[in-house]
C-alpha cells in the first residue's frame, strides 16, 4: 500500500492466519449452524462493492482448488461475492425497526459517497479464521478508509449509529470465499492447499459503483434486496 496512514492490513491478515492456523491444520474448525439449517431469516443493511468478471474468475479458480481439497464446505456463489464497505446495521432477526428508516440510511450513504472518486483494491491471496477462508484485499490509497469515516459521520448525524461497529470496527477489505459447515475430511490436504494459496496474486477491483442492499449474513442472492446504487466519479488517473 502506498499510503502509510492506512491500517497495516498485511499484519492484520497475518495475525488472523496465525490465530487460526494451528486449529485449522488439525481440522478444528467452527461450523456455521445457519448454513446447515437452511435459509437465514436475519437481515441487515450493507454498502458493498462487487468484483468484476475477470477478478471473479480468479476467485472462482481459488474456490475450485479449495473445494477439490474438501468438497463438503460451503462455496460462496459467484453471485454473492462482495467486499463490504460498511454494515449500516448488522444482521439481526429484529430488523423491521431499522428498515423502517431505510430512506434515512440511503440518504446517509448518498452523503458519504457524494463527489467521491472511484478507487482500486488489490487482492492477493487468502487468510483464514476458524470459520471461513477470506480473500485479502489491499486498498491502493486512503479512499476506502475515508469513505467509511464519512459514512460513520453521516449515520451518526442522523441518529443511525446505534448498532454501528457492534461486532468489530471494520478495517479490512476482504471478501469471503468459503465457509466451514463440516469438519475437514482430510485436514492435512486442506492445510496444504491453504498454504499454497496464501499469497497467490488475484487482481484488482476497481470500485466505481457501490450498492446499498438489504441482506442476510451471507449476502445470498435469494435474500438480497437492492435499496440504492451510487456511481463514483472517474478516478484521477482516468483519461
Amino acid at each position: 500500500m502506498s499510503d502509510s496512514s492506512l491500517p497495516d492490513l498485511r499484519a492484520h491478515y497475518d495475525a488472523m492466519w496465525d490465530r487460526a492456523w494451528p486449529d485449522i491444520s488439525r481440522g478444528e474448525v467452527e461450523c456455521d449452524p445457519h448454513l446447515a439449517g437452511g435459509l437465514d431469516p436475519r437481515r441487515g443493511l450493507t454498502l458493498i462493492a462487487r468484483p468484476g468478471p475477470a477478478l471473479a474468475a480468479r476467485f472462482e479458480a481459488v474456490q475450485d482448488a479449495l473445494l477439490a481439497a474438501d468438497p463438503r464446505q460451503y462455496r460462496q456463489p459467484l453471485s454473492d461475492l462482495h467486499m463490504t464497505v460498511l454494515s449500516l446495521f448488522t444482521v439481526t432477526e429484529d430488523y423491521a425497526p431499522h428498515l423502517a428508516r431505510r430512506a434515512d440510511y440511503a440518504a446517509a450513504a448518498r452523503a458519504a459517497t457524494d463527489d467521491l472518486r472511484a478507487f482500486d483494491i488489490g487482492f492477493e491471496g487468502i487468510t483464514i479464521s476458524r470459520g471461513a477462508v477470506l480473500f485479502k484485499g489491499f486498498p491502493r490509497d486512503g479512499t476506502l478508509e475515508r469513505l467509511r469515516a464519512r459514512l460513520r459521520d453521516a449515520l451518526r448525524a442522523r441518529g443511525l449509529d446505534g448498532t454501528l461497529d457492534q461486532r468489530y470496527r471494520l478495517v479490512t477489505a476482504h471478501s469471503t470465499v468459503l465457509r466451514f459447515i463440516a469438519p475437514p475430511a482430510d485436514p492435512a490436504r486442506l492445510a496444504a492447499v491453504l498454504a499454497a494459496l496464501r499469497d497467490v496474486p488475484l487482481g484488482t477491483m476497481r470500485v466505481s459503483n457501490l450498492e446499498l442492499v438489504i441482506n442476510d449474513w451471507y449476502m445470498s442472492s435469494a435474500a438480497v434486496e437492492p435499496v440504492a446504487t451510487f456511481t463514483l466519479r472517474p478516478p484521477s488517473d482516468a483519461t
